[in-house]
């Protein structure tokens, strides 16, 4: 059974409706690596459902958390006198809007793109709202309690004086202050200049600290089940001092839960927009089709961790995809593998049976062909398509532009290539010649398809004693003007034989 069959049905037996969380502190690109979490999520909100229950997904946006620091991807001299205060509170990179909008709104389009909809919870507008008022009146009535939890839970000794709040200064920065004196809904401190402020916490004037932030949201939102990272999950970490804070001070029961592993950018380690070393979701999905992204994460168990290869690793990882695909319809795919093809659609249905082209094929013919219609009559003309419907259309225009995109920034540079319209310089000695012409007249006399082609340098390794990888590297320099390139024989059959002779032809005939 699929993980996430197995994490419906646990959810189930306590009840029909549950609330399935995610979310993220929006401080940088939003990654790959944390769309894992979301489409984990996802995933379960789908198995629920399918299984008859009902659930709904949140999203929570940690804005009301500080920037951190001056991360690389910032102006050191513009963001410094930024640091410490809200992310809702700070200007956009661009200037337009808000910090927290800026990285929000790109990665929502992605979640759009890769069919996830989910109901999006404002942090920072939670607290200004006074909708954690509830939680905080009770973690403020507890102070012992809470101090005794997080200290014996997390093995940690907390500063004498500790108050369960971080107090918002006077410029807008979050901080550490001293505590001075309590009455709800006021909390007066003693900044690091020695001037007393005076806080609302019924204002969101500052907020709860990350261990008790976390429990509160579980509470105010009703979560039953969340997918969280392996950080969280150590023993004495942020979950464990969190189901004791809601359970013992808050009185609600923890929610369901399922750890997940990192994905690693390949040769680098795991994926961190603070750090720069991250793809972000909408860059990847400028290069990978949206059902090979989500797929990519539903196929392994969750507590394996993925490396991920964004050069010739995504051509492999798609098609891997397809060959699934072409299985499931065929049915001799395996269970878990069937279910993760399910789970993979963006539409969140299993269309009819589609002509699955290979993808390997649409990487030369976007390089070879610069117009959608040329490239349909080519696969017409080499016998991959019949006629498209709508949606076949409109799937391999989309293929077509991930390509493209692909090829911009990931690709290896033994993939790419370019048609030299001038035929390249040739070192032609008796021997090159000889094999120039042992082509042309192959070429002549076949029938124009990829196989015939590919067939044909095999027929003259036999027929003349010579490798074929010789005749492939002839073809490769007279075409590409390198010793390497795509599949020959389908490489050559995009182009008209007419082309391909005369090329022959120009070495043989100066």
């Amino acid at each position: 059974m699929h993980w996430a069959d197995v994490v419906a049905d646990k959810l189930l037996e306590s009840g029909k409706e549950h609330v399935i969380s995610s979310g993220i502190t929006p401080s940088g690109p939003i990654h790959l690596g944390s769309m894992r979490e979301i489409l984990t999520a996802d995933a379960v909100v789908r198995s629920v459902n399918h299984k008859g229950g009902k659930a709904k997904l949140v999203y929570i946006a940690d804005n009301a958390d500080p920037l951190r620091k001056v991360y690389p991807f910032l102006d050191n001299e513009k963001y410094e006198e930024f640091v410490g205060r809200p992310l809702a509170e700070i200007p956009a990179p661009n200037g337009e809007d808000s910090y927290d909008n800026y990285f929000l709104k790109p990665f929502f389009a992605a979640l759009e793109t890769v069919g996830i909809h989910p109901e999006v919870v404002d942090n920072y507008q939670y607290y200004k709202d006074g909708k954690y008022n509830s939680c905080i009146k009770s973690i403020m009535e507890n102070i012992t309690k809470a101090r005794e939890i997080l200290e014996t839970v997390s093995g940690r000794q907390l500063p004498k004086g500790w108050f369960p709040w971080t107090f918002k200064d006077d410029n807008g920065v979050l901080c550490n202050g001293k505590f001075i004196s309590y009455e709800w809904p006021y909390v007066t401190f003693e900044n690091k200049d020695g001037i007393e402020i005076t806080n609302n916490l019924s204002k969101g004037e500052g907020k709860l600290p990350w261990r008790l932030d976390w429990p509160s949201k579980w509470k105010i939102l009703g979560v039953t089940f969340e997918a969280f990272g392996k950080d969280h999950a150590t023993k004495g970490g942020s979950f464990d001092t969190g189901k004791r804070i809601i359970r013992d001070i808050l009185n609600r029961d923890e929610p369901h839960h399922i750890v997940y592993e990192w994905i690693n950018l390949k040769g680098h380690g795991a994926m961190h927009s603070s750090t720069g070393l991250a793809i972000s979701a909408e860059e990847m999905l400028r290069m990978a089709p949206p059902e090979v992204i989500r797929w990519l994460i539903m196929q392994p168990q969750p507590n394996r961790h993925i490396d991920f290869d964004p050069g010739l690793g995504l051509l492999n990882s798609v098609d891997k995809y397809d060959r699934l695909e072409n299985d499931y319809y065929k049915q001799e795919a395996e269970e878990n593998s069937a279910r993760a093809f399910e789970l993979s659609q963006v539409e969140n249905k299993v269309r009819e049976k589609t002509q699955i082209l290979p993808y390997r094929h649409l990487v030369t013919l976007v390089q070879s062909k610069t117009e959608y219609d040329e490239i349909i009559d080519t696969l017409k003309r080499t016998g991959e398509i019949q006629d498209l419907n709508d949606y076949e259309n409109k799937r391999l225009k989309s293929r077509i532009e991930c390509i493209r995109g692909w090829l911009k920034t990931q690709a290896p540079d033994n993939v790419k290539f370019r048609i030299q319209e001038i035929p390249p310089d040739l070192d032609l000695d008796d021997s090159t010649a000889k094999k120039l012409n042992d082509i042309k007249n192959k070429m002549h006399s076949i029938d124009w398809n990829p196989d015939a082609i590919h067939n044909s340098f095999y027929e003259l390794q036999d027929n003349n004693n010579t490798p074929a990888k010789e005749y492939f590297k002839i073809m490769y320099l007279i075409i590409l003007g390198k010793e390497r390139g795509p599949r020959l024989g389908f490489f050559l059959a995009t182009m008209e034989k007419d082309f391909i002779i005369e090329r022959l032809g120009h070495y043989l005939n100066p």
